[in-house]
């Protein structure tokens, strides 16, 4: 058997036509925002000490543009990122070969930046695309972050941001083309588009918060998004304030994501068959004052009182022309019994708060 001959020059990789493979001085790099949000602490320190004993064994992902270039892609990262970036803030750099002076804004590798920064490094390897397209530089950053996975939340809003940048300046894209360029199924995209139309509040909350230690799940606040779709399409969508109680209640009432999915599914029925929300919702409220945290009690009785104050203006409201259903008028039956037969505990319960003498005896004037 003849064995097998190898030339090392021959087999040596060449990057691809406009890519240099090159160390970079630190302080010539510029940082941008990007679809990481957070960076672990600890993952920088096990990174930096990975490196600081083999080496930066993977090169980063860095794009040199021209002053016009930069410009543009500035302006495209402060309108996907709501950042206030200037060209001047940042300082070129003359490039020999290309004859002219570039800018270099790292793409991907952030994280091995700051492990190289930690130890001291005064120079960083990295692949250097230049002059290519704002969406070819996302591509990449998206790639390379699969690596590493980002969060669930970061990379909903990074896929919503694409989506709309490439449907801009591609109006016949779909998006099963879309979703298949990166490795995604299009359900997965659709969802992300839906939990970043969600306010910005409301999308945090997949965030540790004093109220939910973990934060809220991202498949439920998902849910949320697709009720939201569902009910702005009919004229109907929900405020932030509402928004924010409603994530609270389906945590309390609903434990998985799959329950949540069963009701915001029953809901949008509802809303489809043109049938009123009221008798769902109401007894929501209703049911959430019994068994939510505290953080949450006010708007869900704040909610009752919205509903009510609806139902009474059905046939006084030139804009409000609408019969209740016979589940709305029990429902209001249900919550007018409730108060007369808990009236003595809710007393009780509101006792020592701020204005508690005079709702005591306004409950008093109404059950009497």
């Amino acid at each position: 058997m003849t064995q097998e001959k190898l030339s090392l020059v021959e087999c040596t990789a060449e990057p691809p036509e406009g890519v240099y493979w090159v160390n970079l001085p630190l302080h010539t790099i510029n940082v941008l925002a990007q679809m990481r949000s957070t960076i672990s602490t600890d993952s920088i320190d096990d990174l930096s000490a990975s490196i600081k004993k083999t080496g930066q064994m993977n090169l980063a992902i860095v794009i040199a543009l021209t002053e016009s270039e930069s410009r543009r892609y500035l302006k495209q990262i402060n309108a996907m990122w709501g950042t206030e970036y200037k060209i001047s803030s940042f300082s070129p750099v003359y490039l020999d070969e290309l004859g002219c002076d570039h800018y270099l804004f790292i793409v991907a590798g952030h994280r091995r930046l700051k492990a190289v920064q930690m130890n001291k490094g005064t120079y960083f390897g990295c692949q250097l695309w230049v002059g290519i397209s704002f969406s070819k530089a996302l591509r990449l950053q998206f790639q390379e972050n699969l690596h590493q996975q980002v969060t669930l939340d970061d990379e909903a809003r990074f896929l919503a941001l694409l989506w709309r940048q490439e449907k801009k300046s591609r109006p016949n894209l779909t998006l099963a083309t879309f979703s298949r360029s990166l490795g995604k199924k299009p359900d997965q995209v659709r969802r992300s588009i839906r939990f970043t139309s969600l306010p910005v509040e409301i999308q945090n909350l997949v965030l540790p918060s004093s109220q939910f230690k973990k934060g809220i799940g991202f498949a439920l606040l998902c849910e949320l998004a697709r009720l939201q779709e569902a009910r702005v399409a009919q004229g109907i969508g929900f405020n932030e304030t509402e928004l924010m109680g409603l994530a609270y209640t389906m945590v309390v009432n609903y434990r998985t994501a799959k329950a949540v999915a069963g009701w915001v599914t029953e809901q949008i029925k509802e809303i489809n068959g043109q049938n009123t929300m009221f008798e769902l919702t109401i007894e929501d409220a209703v049911n959430t004052a019994r068994t939510s945290v505290r953080s949450g009690l006010e708007w869900t009785i704040g909610q009752g009182c919205s509903h009510l104050e609806a139902v009474a203006h059905f046939h006084t409201d030139d804009k409000m022309q609408k019969i209740a259903s016979q589940t709305a008028v029990t429902a209001v039956g249900r919550i007018i019994d409730l108060v007369g037969q808990t009236a003595p505990q809710i007393i009780a319960g509101i006792q020592g708060g701020r204005g508690a003498t005079s709702v005591t005896k306004r409950i008093k004037e109404v059950i009497s």
